[in-house]
């Protein structure tokens, strides 16, 4: 067994429920600011790194102290060993994680060391921390550290430092491609990014085999769960949308050797039978439908109306649902921003009962420039 540590994307509770979902509590060793360390056997890095849509880079752990001052030989004795054999110029980076007060250690000091030690093997190296501050998770990624060099990692636990080496990364170019390219797309009906497609897919459990969409729109949830090797099924009200879905699902079938298979049909979701879906259903995971596009806050009066729309729509196919499986409901439903405030779907619980679910978990998630927020809310049958 290993410890990985596991550095949060910027919704933290949220990236630290889909681990909790995949690896459950009883693997988890320690969590602090911003990683999760897991307890696991040996982990293939990138493969793991591309399904984990909340997780920014994979590092293994290789030694822990209780002293800072010990950390420039700890390093020392890491490079020696990992570089004695290497070649060619060495590019590497360095990041302090879960620091509240990063000046407790001095990463100045460090890359100048690490850099003296390399030049005793014979190696020129840089490293890519601009101003001595952490480095991106891009510069890292678009400099290829992980692959010419090394990415260190010093992670402030609960009563030690944690020195760990990183072994994946988010491979940015992928998402791009995934989210910008696919054939078909449509700003109108909102576009879930591909990285909290991954997340709401592993929230459902990791036995999840096969997925159901009701408002597939344009097929994000349906392409990321053949990325993960899951069989999908998807519909919407719009002959246009199961249009997307399917152009898009093919076009992933192709761009990424993608081998799950895939069905879709048109059908409002809240007239779902089981004639429509004669498949075993593990998890229906949808975004769903989140009102009109909005280009700044809505009136008080518009809110309640686009509510009221939207607890009725929740209501009746939740229910539709219900009434062919009794699979867990990872869904999304639209909340407001409004300067430092959310704005929730009032009495969702009250909804959710009424349908036959109670929610085990909800997470907010937003992003600064835009005024609907998403609620994601995990729901298993009463």
């Amino acid at each position: 067994m290993k410890l990985y540590a596991f550095e949060l994307g910027r919704k933290k509770e949220l990236c630290f429920a889909e681990l909790i979902a995949i690896f459950g509590k009883d693997k988890l060793f320690e969590r602090n600011l911003d990683t999760a360390i897991f307890k696991l056997e040996k982990v293939d890095g990138q493969k793991l790194q591309d399904s984990l849509g909340g997780t920014i880079k994979i590092i293994e752990l290789f030694n822990e102290t209780k002293d800072k001052l010990e950390i420039p030989k700890l390093l020392e004795d890491h490079l020696l060993e990992a570089f004695k054999d290497h070649s060619g110029k060495i590019p590497f980076a360095l990041s302090l994680l879960s620091f509240y007060n990063t000046r407790e250690i001095n990463i100045k000091h460090l890359l100048n060391y690490s850099k003296k030690i390399l030049k005793s093997l014979g190696l020129n190296s840089r490293f890519v921390n601009k101003n001595f501050q952490n480095s991106k998770p891009s510069t890292i990624y678009k400099a290829k550290v992980l692959q010419k060099g090394i990415d260190f990692n010093i992670i402030k636990g609960l009563d030690r430092l944690y020195i760990g080496e990183t072994i994946a990364i988010q491979n940015i170019d992928n998402y791009s491609k995934r989210d910008y390219d696919k054939p078909c797309r449509d700003a109108k009906v909102g576009m879930l990014p591909p990285k909290l497609a991954q997340i709401m897919i592993n929230l459902a459990g990791p036995s999840t085999k096969t997925i159901y969409d009701p408002f597939c729109g344009t097929g994000t949830v349906l392409t990321e769960g053949m990325l993960m090797k899951k069989d999908v099924v998807g519909s919407d009200i719009s002959d246009r949308m199961v249009e997307f879905s399917e152009k898009n699902c093919e076009w992933t079938r192709r761009e990424f050797f993608a081998k799950k298979e895939f069905r879709t049909f048109e059908k409002d979701s809240r007239f779902i039978t089981k004639n429509d879906i004669p498949e075993k259903i593990d998890a229906v995971v949808t975004e769903g439908y989140l009102g009109n596009p909005v280009s700044k806050l809505p009136s008080q009066n518009e809110q309640e109306t686009t509510f009221r729309e939207l607890a009725n729509l929740h209501l009746n196919w939740l229910s539709a649902v219900g009434k062919i499986s009794n699979c867990k409901v990872v869904m999304c439903t639209a909340a407001f921003k409004d300067t430092h405030k959310i704005i929730h779907l009032p009495r969702f619980e009250e909804i959710a009962k009424t349908a036959g679910y109670k929610v085990l978990e909800s997470f907010t998630y937003d992003r600064p420039d835009q005024i609907v927020a998403r609620d994601i809310r995990i729901l298993e049958k009463i």
